[in-house]
């Protein structure tokens, strides 16, 4: 299944679309978190520096006094309050901003494997995940308590074999429920099911497709893994390249910036590329294999191994 999402990709590249879109939200997001954090952090030094001028007016000095001597308490309260808040906002709506379009991709490939190559609209299935925004919502409700109790896990762990016991329960805890979501989002977006139903019904599909999505997880993992590292890989030699030309070579750096600057960009073009890609290859992947035991689920038992998978997705299987 994993290649059958490759080559659907490939037959329709619209089905890549919400995965681009995630790279660039991605970065606005890190990008909008990251100037918060440094307007605050000058806003803190300004703090600081005002209360430790306050303190040497007063005779004292940074390093004297009952409770706050050198003002750090101000700045801590700066970092505690409406930025905490403001913070964990900004994460939310990322979160939901990514489940979003991976519930859009979701929908597409759907379209694709029920009704043939192109028959998904964009706008269409944002119209389907927006009627099950509330489910995501929730979704994103429980997979927070579910990192929430792998984080306190890790952190109340002891040592030895129960410290060593509780944090394996911990990575679990995340493993499943990361696996978890990816089975319960298509269910949301396919069927327009609550999240209990959603749940219930991923419960039923790992019941009996475990190995199929152990192995799946594992080769979407590794395939994900080498072609980046192979792409990080290109971009650090082609850096370090021209970083020693520019310092062994006379004239080097003036005659092959603009080479390098158009190099940098097709990098910076390939990393977005290869990211997209790896994020729809997983919702993809998980999308063929609930619409492969829906299909299984309509026969008896018995007769399971003897199920063909509907023609858009035989065909892209073939």
């Amino acid at each position: 299944m994993i290649w059958a999402s490759i080559k659907m990709a490939n037959q329709d590249h619209r089905l890549l679309v919400p995965s681009i879109l995630t790279v660039f939200t991605n970065l606005f997001f890190a990008a909008l978190l990251f100037l918060e954090a440094h307007s605050r952090m000058a806003v803190s030094a300004k703090g600081m520096a005002s209360r430790m001028g306050e303190l040497i007016n007063r005779g004292g000095t940074p390093i004297n006094g009952a409770m706050d001597p050198g003002g750090f308490g101000d700045i801590g309260s700066l970092w505690s309050g409406d930025f905490t808040l403001l913070a964990g906002c900004i994460i939310a709506v990322w979160w939901i901003t990514n489940r979003f379009l991976e519930g859009v991709t979701t929908a597409l490939v759907y379209s694709h494997l029920t009704e043939g190559k192109g028959s998904g609209k964009f706008s269409v299935a944002c119209q389907a995940v927006f009627s099950s925004l509330p489910a995501i919502v929730m979704l994103g409700i429980v997979t927070f308590i579910a990192k929430k109790l792998a984080g306190w896990m890790r952190e109340k762990r002891g040592s030895g074999v129960l410290g060593f016991g509780v944090n394996f329960l911990a990575q679990v805890v995340e493993v499943f429920w990361t696996l978890a979501g990816h089975l319960i989002m298509p269910s949301i977006v396919i069927e327009g099911t609550s999240f209990w139903g959603a749940m219930k019904r991923a419960d039923r599909i790992a019941q009996g497709n475990l190995l199929t999505i152990g192995v799946g997880e594992v080769g979407v993992d590794a395939i994900c893994r080498v072609v980046s590292w192979l792409v990080y890989a290109i971009g650090g030699a082609g850096a370090a390249a021209f970083a020693f030309g520019s310092t062994q070579v006379p004239g080097f750096y003036a005659q092959c910036l603009a080479l390098a600057t158009l190099g940098g960009m097709l990098w910076a073009g390939l990393v977005v590329v290869v990211t997209a890609s790896s994020l729809y290859i997983r919702a993809a992947f998980y999308t063929c294999l609930y619409v492969w035991a829906i299909e299984a689920e309509a026969v008896e038992e018995g007769e399971r191994v003897n199920v063909c998978a509907p023609g858009p997705l035989a065909a892209a299987l073939a």
